[in-house]
């Protein structure tokens, strides 16, 4: 009696199991997406190698920002969405060509390393890189830095300067291209002499 009662039990537990819906097959592969960190939007996983510089930085509606707090309040500014991975894929060698965008459209600048660093101290901290510049048409400088809160870029003419920094706290997709001009000044530090 046991052993039939057994035998009914696993027979009723293989059909139920039978009976469950499988997941149809997929005709068309989704991108895989992965979150990069706590407060970034999700990312498609893509080698950076298969990217081109020119797909680093798409122009971004405003409103459809992730809602977190900003780093920087500038009075007028463009918003761009960067491919942070491929881009600092692209910082790994000491002498970088590298496109970003400018109030006068997208650029190619020619990047070196400046040292500002120790060997011992960018061994220590390899996330944190700085570069120098200029142009492909000579007109533009450039001083940049990447580190684990995004990139930052002072990009000088002859009479603007501009900023490339992260807009929003915590996400180093988000990026606020604006004149120098449109942040607010800080007040100095009445204890900082």
């Amino acid at each position: 009696m046991r052993v039939y009662l057994i035998s009914i039990l696993i027979i009723a537990i293989a059909g139920c199991s039978s009976s469950k819906k499988k997941p149809a097959q997929k005709v068309e592969s989704e991108p895989q997406l992965e979150v990069q960190e706590n407060n970034d939007v999700p990312q498609e996983q893509t080698s950076a190698t298969e990217k081109t510089e020119s797909e680093l930085w798409q122009a971004y509606n405003e409103a459809d920002l992730p809602d977190l707090e900003r780093r920087i309040s500038p009075s007028t500014f463009t918003l761009y969405r960067c491919e942070y991975s491929s881009l600092l894929f692209s910082l790994r060698s000491s002498n970088v060509e590298l496109e970003l965008p400018t109030q006068q459209g997208v650029q190619t600048f020619f990047l070196e390393n400046s040292n500002t660093m120790s060997e011992e101290l960018a061994a220590k901290y390899p996330e944190i890189k700085s570069y120098k510049g200029k142009s492909s048409d000579g007109k533009l400088t450039i001083r940049l830095d990447a580190n684990a809160e995004g990139l930052f870029a002072e990009i000088s003419g002859e009479q603007t300067k501009q900023l490339l920094s992260p807009l929003l706290k915590g996400n180093r997709f988000f990026y606020a291209l604006c004149n120098e001009d449109a942040l607010p000044k800080s007040p100095r530090d009445e204890t900082f002499d």
